[in-house]
């Protein structure tokens, strides 16, 4: 098999990645972001292609974890109660899935993804037991933020000399390759960027990731996705009514809009007006086919849904909708409604409802008690996030997304932070009731 010059460094990285995960287990989680969102075997043409980089590095994680002095058990938070809930509800959507003669047809397609989903939760309960401190919890989204600066400096470069008439896409064989996925995951990104702009003490880092923000917006931009530009148009309001000159922020948004439909390809203004066109726009269309369909099931199936992957043609056929149009759900909302049912989407939204609530309360706390302004916006960032989330995800399925799950660990962290600021405050201390207060 071809072995390439890029090859040969991934293989490098990997010798030198695999062994310090084992004798430094916080590492391995850094590592296993760095492949889990940047892909690099998609860089690859040759051998290591082919190699299981993210499972050695997984493996060699949780291996060094057994042996580790440095780590806690999992905070115990409202978060993480509902989090280990929402995955044991998920085995149990899937194993009705292999004792219902109408939905045993995708049993294995169903094991495969719990499988696929059940790594990034094991890999978020290994992070809360590894990320202790800020520090730890500054280096991880470094690493994360860093991987998706690298794709809006890449999609930026990529946009200027298609002249923006090809679509931006993300790493292939991955969850953001597909454009509205890349949209998704980039600006739930942007956030990130503008922390880290504000946050970081080092000179070159700060701009770095304020030139990140531009290019992020470029990237969303051009990856034609309308569900993309919503959050797009979303992150960044709530970015600007955040933001001490929200009013200046605010035209200089409408000015950049103006500018960017004046500028823009036509195929891409074409693109952005069939939002318009709901009644008539195929692609609008088959949303509401996927919608029909995900309802249409969850009567059926109101309590257990029908587990993972279940928008099937078989099923489209049950329901007298045309299997030759089986698609993705296209919603975050229907997706989990149709495959872990009423009570899967009640203790999905739940979790992100108790997520942005928390940060509500944690940024007002951290703001008050001096030296924590940093991780004020942290939780700042993760509050947008996850709103951007919300938005973009009504007409995309990703409830599984990586990142998603990540913000809701940094809320258990975050939390666990404040336990240890409220500690060392007297008993009488306002702030240190407010602390403990958050943490509910």
């Amino acid at each position: 098999m071809h072995v390439g010059v890029r090859d040969v460094i991934l293989i490098a990285v990997c010798i030198v990645a695999v062994p310090l995960s084992l004798i430094q287990p916080f590492a391995g989680v850094l590592f296993w972001t760095w492949v889990g969102y940047f892909n690099p075997q998609d860089f690859t043409y040759g051998i290591a292609s082919k190699i299981p980089f993210a499972l050695l590095i997984a493996i060699a994680t949780m291996a060094g974890l057994i042996v580790t002095k440095r780590k806690q058990i999992p905070p115990l938070t409202v978060e993480t109660g509902l989090l280990f809930v929402l995955w044991f509800w998920f085995c149990v959507t899937t194993v009705n899935v292999f004792f219902s003669p109408t939905l045993a047809h995708h049993w294995t397609d169903s094991v495969d993804f719990l499988w696929r989903v059940s790594k990034i939760l094991l890999m978020v309960f290994v992070a809360l037991a590894l990320v202790t401190d800020s520090k730890r919890l500054r280096w991880w989204y470094l690493v994360t933020a860093a991987s998706f600066a690298v794709f809006a400096l890449k999609g930026s470069i990529f946009g200027v000399f298609s002249g923006g008439q090809d679509k931006v896409y993300g790493p292939k064989n991955s969850m953001i390759y597909d454009n509205n996925d890349f949209g998704l995951a980039m600006n739930m990104a942007l956030p990130m960027f503008a922390a880290f702009a504000r946050t970081e003490d080092s000179r070159f880092l700060r701009w770095a990731f304020v030139a990140a923000v531009p290019m992020g917006i470029m990237s969303v931009i051009l990856t034609y996705s309308r569900g993309a530009m919503l959050g797009l148009v979303t992150v960044l309001f709530a970015m600007m009514m955040k933001s001490k000159r929200r009013y200046l922020g605010l035209l200089g948004t409408g000015i950049g809009i103006a500018v960017v439909f004046f500028i823009a390809p036509e195929k891409w203004i074409e693109r952005m007006l069939t939002l318009k066109n709901v009644g008539t726009d195929q692609s609008a269309l088959a949303r509401l086919h996927s919608w029909t369909f995900a309802y249409r099931l969850f009567l059926d199936h109101p309590i257990l849904g029908g587990g993972f992957q279940t928008f099937t043609a078989p099923l489209y056929g049950q329901y007298n909708l045309l299997a030759d149009r089986v698609q993705g759900p296209h919603s975050i909302y229907f997706q989990v409604l149709a495959e872990h049912g009423g009570p899967g989407l009640i203790l999905f939204l739940g979790l992100v409802a108790s997520c942005l609530w928390s940060c509500y309360r944690l940024k007002r706390t951290f703001l008050r008690h001096p030296g924590s302004e940093n991780l004020a916006a942290y939780a700042d960032m993760v509050q947008l996030g996850l709103i951007t989330f919300l938005v973009s995800g009504a007409f995309l399925g990703r409830a599984y997304f990586d990142l998603l799950y990540q913000l809701v660990a940094t809320v258990v962290i975050l939390k666990m932070l404040a336990r240890e600021r409220a500690r060392r405050l007297p008993e009488s201390s306002l702030v240190s009731g407010e602390l403990s207060t958050a943490l509910l």
